[in-house]
């Protein structure tokens, strides 16, 4: 048992696994649910993520409290989905070439600091 156990023996066991089609086609909808006194409450969101004016394909998603997460780091949760862009921008930067960047004091960017400084 222990061999099967062993990270080489399932590296190679998912690798040969078939893959369904990962395809990101445009906006992302997120569908949260809740049951209030009695009443069932579906919220259904849809995003669309643009980073230097190219679209961000990407998995997210938002709890009911707000807090977003992202497959691309799943092991993190973050307060907002603008965290979530700007810790994947930090982690992945090889994935974000250097682009047209918001001036400082664009109204797009106002009240919102650099991007994270990996303390999540």
């Amino acid at each position: 048992m222990a061999e099967n156990a062993a990270p080489a023996f399932l590296g190679n066991y998912l690798a040969h696994l078939p893959r369904p089609p990962h395809r990101h086609p445009g906006p992302v909808t997120v569908v949260r649910e809740d049951d209030y006194r009695g009443h069932h409450v579906v919220i259904t969101t849809t995003y669309e993520i643009t980073v230097d004016g190219a679209h961000l394909p990407v998995h997210i998603g938002l709890s009911n409290d707000g807090s977003a997460h992202s497959h691309g780091l799943p092991t993190y949760e973050f307060a907002s989905l603008v965290d979530v862009v700007r810790a994947l921008i930090e982690f992945f930067p090889d994935e974000f070439p250097p682009g047209h960047e918001l001036p400082h004091h664009s109204p797009h960017n106002a009240g919102h600091p650099g991007p994270p400084t990996g303390e999540h």
